[in-house]
């Protein structure tokens, strides 16, 4: 049996108290069970319209959007204070949370259903001309979404994108090349809220159609037990070489990456076992956490399932994700080549050795156990090089993580298991979906001002 054996509660309890993104603020049973049935219908939307067919492209993002910030407002304090115990009910604290939360939540839903709900024959005529109503509803839904993005990921972004909107209002007063004729704060709110260049632009649209559903892939490829596999072969492959410990750490976040875009999950899971084992060995503990983390990180460039900037990519530049894919291969090698060379010359100046037989995992016994959680990974693979999106091939692989995880009799998931997996995969919905329709503000003022086209001589 392997030593490293994957403690996946304490991986995500680890997680969700380290990664301030999923950082939920404690709740009352009441709000508690309210927000999980809400992420969990979230999951569930995604799942659905992945592989049955998305809808109209401003519904699916406002959908999307109207839940993200809604929840954010029940789930992130106001201040880090509200981490440190649930909040008792009141008349001002309905379930224990604050009566200002609740309708800054249903204001953020107001103001993204708004533009959904016009027909899109309206919407055409509307763009440029605003009514009042859509003026009002587009500057609740920037404060809103400053506030829900501050909340979630801190003060920089709302800052800068604060920044741009005073740029796109007294741009007549910028100096140089940045002078631009200015424009109203009506005209500043058409172009944000009623037009695909700003806060439902792509940016939202590629986390709400492809990061999203990766993201979901992911937990529940963990759940089922194929990062345990991946451990096990990483300390089979590297564990029996100088400063085994480390290695095992690059190689297995390295794999580890292939199912998770996400650094912190990739750190707490990967690292939980290997810094420990690498201090043991005699690694100073400040280089076994660098090991780690730099190792990690490296899973944001790890093809199949990367980052957001990946999806970005195919929007952006209109290329098929197979080429994303096989364009990442040689800076992901490089990434990681580039760790392992530091941590053997480290290892072979310290005369550090490796793993003992008695510590190594036993490889056969781990694919007899564990070989049903790589047929999602394989599938979504084949899905995606068959030429289908990537969308349809999250969805064969979550459905197939799904089937496996009720069926494995070795690694059996229950019902409770399953939503659990949903609930979790839509918390990191919340931080990347305000941060996303934040940065988007951003490029609408640039689109607006036409600064990204201004030259010395224009």
């Amino acid at each position: 049996m392997p030593t490293m054996e994957l403690d996946e509660a304490k991986a995500r309890e680890l997680e969700e108290k380290f990664d301030s993104e999923i950082r939920f603020r404690p709740l009352a049973p009441p709000a508690g069970k309210l927000v999980g049935a809400l992420l969990v219908v979230l999951s569930l939307f995604h799942y659905y319209t992945a592989g049955f067919g998305l809808l109209q492209e401003t519904v699916h993002r406002g959908i999307h959007l109207s839940f993200v910030l809604g929840l954010i407002f029940l789930v992130f304090p106001f201040s880090k204070r509200g981490y440190d115990r649930p909040a008792e009910g009141s008349a001002w604290r309905p379930f224990g949370i604050s009566l200002v939360d609740w309708v800054l939540s249903l204001a953020a839903v107001v103001a993204v259903a708004h533009v959904p709900l016009i027909p899109l024959d309206d919407l055409a005529f509307r763009v440029g001309n605003p009514t009042m109503m859509d003026v009002a509803l587009g500057a609740v839904l920037i404060l809103v979404l400053f506030e829900a993005t501050r909340r979630s990921v801190g003060w920089p972004l709302p800052i800068i994108a604060t920044l741009f909107i005073l740029y796109a209002v007294f741009g007549r007063l910028m100096p140089g090349i940045l002078v631009h004729p200015g424009a109203s704060f009506a005209q500043v709110i058409d172009h944000l809220y009623l037009t695909t260049q700003g806060i439902y632009g792509i940016a939202l649209g590629v986390v709400a159609t492809y990061v999203f559903h990766f993201v979901l892939f992911g937990v529940f490829a963990t759940r089922i037990g194929l990062g345990q596999l991946f451990l096990d072969c990483a300390a089979w492959v590297a564990g029996r070489y100088a400063g085994g410990p480390a290695k095992v750490a690059i190689f297995g976040s390295a794999l580890f990456g292939m199912i998770s875009g996400s650094s912190v999950a990739n750190t707490v899971t990967v690292g939980s076992l290997t810094i420990p084992a690498m201090i043991r060995l005699g690694y100073k503990k400040h280089f076994a956490a660098a090991v780690e983390s730099t190792a990690s990180t490296g899973g944001q460039i790890t093809p199949p399932i990367m980052g957001a900037a990946a999806f970005l990519m195919i929007e952006f530049l209109n290329l098929p994700y197979t080429t994303i894919i096989l364009a990442a291969i040689v800076p992901a090698f490089m990434h990681f080549f580039g760790v392992f060379m530091q941590v053997h010359f480290e290892a072979k100046r310290n005369g550090l050795r490796g793993l003992r037989p008695d510590e190594m995992p036993d490889l056969r016994e781990a694919f007899r156990r564990d070989w049903p959680t790589v047929i999602p990974l394989v599938a979504l693979i084949g899905v995606l090089m068959a030429g289908y999106t990537p969308y349809m091939a999250a969805f064969w692989g979550i459905t197939l993580c799904i089937a496996v995880g009720l069926l494995n009799p070795r690694r059996r998931m229950s019902l409770g298991e399953v939503f659990d997996g949903l609930r979790d995969g839509a918390k990191y919905a919340l931080a990347v979906g305000a941060a996303a329709a934040t940065v988007v503000i951003v490029v609408g003022v640039v689109t607006l001002t036409g600064s990204a086209s201004s030259s010395p001589t224009s």
